[in-house]
């Protein structure tokens, strides 16, 4: 039976109010914790970073003010073990984190702890769904797998973006940032109370990019809402909207020859450029979360509706094919919490999410293609046109108990089940022409346990030792199950089991007056990896077969030398590689540098107290650029300069120079089909803003 995620989402969401998470108790009566020490995303309740045992790091709203980023990953990449490949210095992104820089879906992106998405229909580019550009509070990044409460995607990491808390003192600002290439951001939020018991945030933001290279430009707006609502003295509500639209256009990579003529040019044909490439996204979230205390058992509520669309033009295919996409999604993240009184807590609960995607990739004009595969397209042709229904259930339980004084284990399960209902509005199915093949309607569904154990040694309030376990999967999508060639076979889907990782890890975290310290050392595989076999008819199709193995060390600190002076470092070593796959097994993998590093010096003048610079150097290492490692590609060093100066209790001014230097790189670099393709990096960028508050 078929099911209207955004129809069953009305229903229930007339009967159900929102919240925000209530504090842990322990953490809320300590003030002295600094916020950078505070995590949400582990338990979706605050903890201390010490009490956890992984890898969990944040950004603060000062550093981001600091930052003023056009992107998170301006700031997320001063973090240990974080990169955030930032496609054409525009919205689009890859990430590496743990893992080579890649657009699997090996991530989990959260806003305020619900999902950017939904694992059926992953894009590695979620982020651009996120409220980044306004009323963003502070940015978390948990490392390796995810915990009991984390589905479909927490194999590598865990990002989660927090937005403003409502200040129920009236608080309104107003800034700008402007740049070359007609760069601007205009950005505005106000906050306020509405009575004793509530209050509001409403944020919004409008930007604007046109690339510095061609056909890169980008225009994004957004809008928020938050509003808080205190029931009684043991409850609250809070209800978040967010609404964007973002258009940009779409450049390529150059071969050798072009780079060397001009790094600035698209990478497009005159034909591809004639019909103007772009991508359109509209994305639309509503949720609202009721949170109850009630003595030593805490409640949690999160129902949230979510609605994207993905529009564009695949200009990576030489017929250049239009494809639109639409989905919907309704979803309940559910907890309770007991605090049993005796060193020890329980958290249980269960996740549901309903979504419903159609998927429709048509020619848009006559074509005929030349070279290898060449090939008469014309207009109005159809390469697939679907609906899948992706339903998930997903009860999860988490114990953590007191073993010593010092010493505590934490123990969790997850269990996850998928079932995806394809729905092919074809009319033809097989071969269709043009190499695609059209399947018949069919249902498929998929199961997985993620165990999960840590151990955390407490040598006093401010340092722990951990070890942990965890265990994780990613579903493959609807686009990878459904969409296939005639090279392909849809014999394997019914087989086909959820791709598993295994992530140990062994940290340690320390945290003093003026210095924090963090240290880990991980192992992960992947093991039953999605991959392509071959029948006895040459056909293609889906397996899992494949196992790669992922370890590092990272290493961050902070330390406040004066008043005056802060160093930050980060540092991670990373090796990833191929143990079962193919004619690649003992190769490393390509795109994965062998190590990133940040290092950040901010200063604040004793003579002008009102003064902040930072300088920041980054570096990323050396990474093959093929599977089969035949050539590596050099890595780079950038040095960026960063100001704030608050001129007075309103008004602040901000300067960012990005690749102060003028330094002149390859922002990534691949060999396909024998070829390079190469991804210039944009030259020296200046940037100023200010902010108006009142």
């Amino acid at each position: 039976m078929k099911h209207n995620p955004l129809y069953l989402a009305l229903l229930t969401a007339t009967s159900i109010i929102s919240t925000p998470v209530l504090a842990n108790d322990d953490v809320a009566d300590d003030e002295a914790y600094d916020q950078n020490r505070i995590t949400v995303t582990a338990n979706r309740r605050d903890y201390v970073d010490t009490d956890l045992a992984m890898s969990v790091h944040s950004v603060d709203e000062e550093q981001m003010a600091i930052d003023n980023g056009q992107h998170p990953a301006e700031s997320l990449n001063s973090l240990a073990g974080v990169y955030i490949d930032q496609l054409n210095s525009g919205q689009g992104h890859k990430t590496a984190i743990r893992m080579p820089i890649n657009v699997d879906g090996y991530y989990l992106f959260l806003q305020d702890n619900i999902p950017l998405q939904s694992p059926a229909f992953f894009n590695h580019n979620a982020m651009w769904w996120s409220s980044f550009n306004s009323g963003v509070n502070r940015l978390e990044v948990l490392k390796g797998a995810g915990t009991a409460l984390h589905g479909s995607g927490a194999v590598a990491a865990t990002i989660n973006i927090l937005s403003e808390p409502v200040n129920f003192d009236s608080d309104t600002s107003m800034s700008a940032t402007f740049g070359e290439d007609s760069y601007y951001k205009l950005q505005a939020t106000t906050s306020d109370r509405i009575d004793d018991n509530s209050g509001y945030r409403a944020s919004a933001s409008h930007f604007n990019n046109d690339g510095w290279r061609d056909h890169t430009g980008s225009v994004r707006s957004e809008v928020n809402f938050r509003h808080e609502l205190e029931l009684d003295s043991s409850s609250r509500l809070v209800t978040l909207f967010t609404a964007s639209n973002l258009e940009q256009e779409m450049a390529g990579s150059l071969s050798e020859d072009q780079y060397a003529q001009d790094p600035t040019q698209a990478g497009l044909s005159d034909t591809v450029l004639a019909v103007d490439p772009t991508r359109t996204t509209e994305y639309v979230r509503l949720s609202t979360q009721w949170d109850k205390m009630d003595g030593n058992v805490s409640y949690s509520v999160i129902p949230y509706l979510r609605h994207r669309t993905n529009d564009y033009t695949a200009t990576w295919n030489k017929n250049m094919p239009a494809v639109e996409s639409s989905v919907d999604t309704f979803g309940i993240l559910s907890s309770i919490n007991i605090d049993h009184m005796n060193d020890s807590e329980t958290t249980f609960g269960i996740d549901i999410e309903i979504t419903e995607g159609d998927q429709y990739s048509f020619q848009p004009y006559d074509i005929t293609t030349t070279g290898w595969g060449a090939d008469t397209y014309l207009q109005g042709e159809v390469f697939f046109d679907d609906t899948t229904s992706f339903e998930s259930f997903s009860p999860f339980i988490q114990h953590t108990r007191e073993l010593t004084e010092n010493l505590d284990l934490t123990l969790g399960a997850r269990y996850d089940y998928a079932t995806y209902e394809f729905d092919n509005h074809l009319t033809m199915f097989g071969d269709i022409g043009h190499g695609n093949l059209s399947l018949n309607d069919r249902d498929d569904s998929f199961k997985h346990l993620s165990p999960k154990l840590s151990l955390n040694y407490h040598f006093g309030e401010d340092s722990s030792l951990f070890f942990r376990f965890a265990n994780s999967f990613r579903l493959p999508t609807a686009g990878s199950l459904y969409h296939l060639t005639t090279s392909e076979s849809d014999e394997g889907i019914s087989s086909l089991d959820p791709e598993v990782s295994d992530t140990y890890e062994v940290g340690y975290k320390t945290n003093l007056e003026n210095l924090t310290f963090d240290f880990a050392i991980y192992y992960m595989d992947v093991d039953d990896g999605i991959v392509h076999a071959y029948n006895a008819n040459g056909q293609r199709y889906l397996v899992n077969a494949s196992r790669v193995i992922h370890k590092g060390i990272e290493l961050a600190t902070l330390w406040k030398v004066s008043e005056q002076i802060e160093v930050s470092a980060a540092y991670t070593q990373t090796k990833h590689e191929y143990d079962e796959y193919e004619d690649f097994s003992g190769n490393e993998m390509m795109n994965a540098p062998e190590n990133f590093a940040n290092f950040r010096i901010q200063y604040k003048p004793q003579s002008i107290a009102e003064l902040t610079t930072l300088i920041e150097v980054q570096n990323i290492g050396d990474y093959w650029m093929d599977d089969a490692n035949t050539e590596k590609q050099s890595g780079f060093t950038l040095v960026n300069f960063k100001s704030l100066y608050k001129v007075s209790e309103s008004l602040s001014l901000n300067a960012r120079i990005n690749n102060l230097t003028d330094k002149e790189y390859l922002q990534n670099a691949i060999i396909r089909y024998g070829r390079a393709q190469l991804y210039p990096a944009p030259p020296r960028s200046i940037f100023l803003g200010f902010k108006y508050q009142w």
